[in-house]
């Protein structure tokens, strides 16, 4: 269980955040924490080591989601390991109340997830106790993905490239953006996919140099750039990825474009490891693409973490003060959109080794 996890995290004891315990509501924390996810009214109490007040985590769920939270816990083996508290209905101060009979001082609670009208209701209800924002310390451990995760993150890679080849395979002349999108997710979901990890981008011929160009029902034709964008999701992680490639008839302009983003992914690729600086990472792609005379068409940046989310910490751009570690699973994805002309995108889902990377999307990468 990531309980224990997060609790040695030496953060969370230091002298910059000392808190007593800390609530978890967000239900991908809870994914994380717990292995599975409860939508609905749900918090997770977790006590700071040092607090002597109780000592296992407290689970508190609505009556709804008490059986399933029951049989989630036991199947995973992790019944014994915390509390699970039925909050009975018709009762919305259960959760104060007994959360007020462990006498905290300092609580932590998630601030990118907890509203400002939220955040005067706690201190409302929870008079004289001091709230801390320990949304990083969650983040800093769900960076740094365990051998489980990546068994889930390389299955759902596996996905990902399963729906790619469905919707290639079915490209014609007529075919809508749209078609290939429901192809791609249908075979995705068929092989074990439990949803799309995002809306799936089909962008072709005029819409190629739209970054975000949701699929529409515009018709491939002859010689269009096809950007695809696809992720499936595996028992609640994600994987991302993007080709770019001509259908039909090739013009040197087009393939330009295409191989330039080819050229700055390899150029980054070539050098990426644990200990490099995701901010260099995303100078490189940026040299690679002045080289070319194209880097004002390279808008966004490098990458991205990729777990539970989509986009997670760490972030490859410009500005990302992160460094690089050990299996941190981070997204490659170098792109120039020109207007009048097209655009391409080349990502790559990759683990970060101490020497180097594995890329775990396995689709050929189109050279012209």
């Amino acid at each position: 269980m990531r309980i224990k996890k997060l609790l040695l995290n030496e953060k969370i004891t230091s002298n910059q955040i000392k808190v007593d315990a800390f609530f978890i509501k967000k239900p991908e924390n809870l994914l994380y924490l717990l292995g599975f996810k409860i939508e609905t009214d749900s918090l997770l109490l977790i006590p700071n080591m040092d607090f002597k007040n109780f000592s296992i985590p407290k689970f508190f769920v609505t009556e709804l989601d008490y059986e399933m939270a029951h049989l989630s816990l036991k199947d995973l083996d992790i019944s014994e390991k915390l509390e699970l508290v039925k909050i009975p209905k018709g009762n919305p101060d259960f959760i104060k109340k007994e959360v007020g009979k462990l006498k905290l001082k300092r609580l932590g609670f998630e601030d990118g997830f907890v509203t400002y009208k939220n955040y005067y209701e706690l201190k409302k209800k929870f008079k004289g106790v001091k709230f801390k924002g320990i949304s990083d310390i969650i983040q800093e451990a769900r960076m740094n993905k365990d051998e489980d995760e990546i068994i889930k993150i390389k299955e759902a890679a596996r996905l990902g490239d399963i729906g790619l080849k469905a919707a290639i395979e079915y490209i014609k002349d007529g075919i809508t953006e749209l078609d290939l999108a429901a192809e791609a997710e249908y075979h995705m979901r068929k092989n074990g996919s439990s949803k799309a990890a995002f809306e799936t981008i089909v962008a072709s011929g005029e819409r190629s140099w739209l970054p975000h160009g949701t699929s529409t029902s515009r018709k491939i034709k002859d010689g269009d750039i096809i950007t695809i964008d696809i992720g499936a999701v595996y028992d609640g992680y994600c994987s991302d990825m993007t080709r770019t490639f001509i259908h039909g008839k090739i013009t040197d302009e087009k393939a330009e474009i295409i191989n330039f983003v080819n050229k700055a992914q390899q150029a980054v690729l070539d050098v990426i490891k644990a200990g490099e600086k995701c901010s260099e990472m995303d100078r490189i792609a940026r040299d690679s693409f002045k080289e070319d005379g194209v880097v004002e068409y390279f808008i966004h940046g490098l990458g991205h973490g990729v777990g539970i989310d989509i986009h997670e910490d760490p972030y490859l751009n410009a500005t990302s003060k992160f460094v690089l570690k050990k299996n941190m699973v981070v997204t490659v994805e170098p792109g120039i959109y020109i207007p009048g002309k097209g655009g391409a995108r080349t990502e790559d889902l990759i683990i970060v080794k101490e020497d180097g990377y594995e890329c775990l999307s396995k689709s050929e990468i189109k050279q012209y």
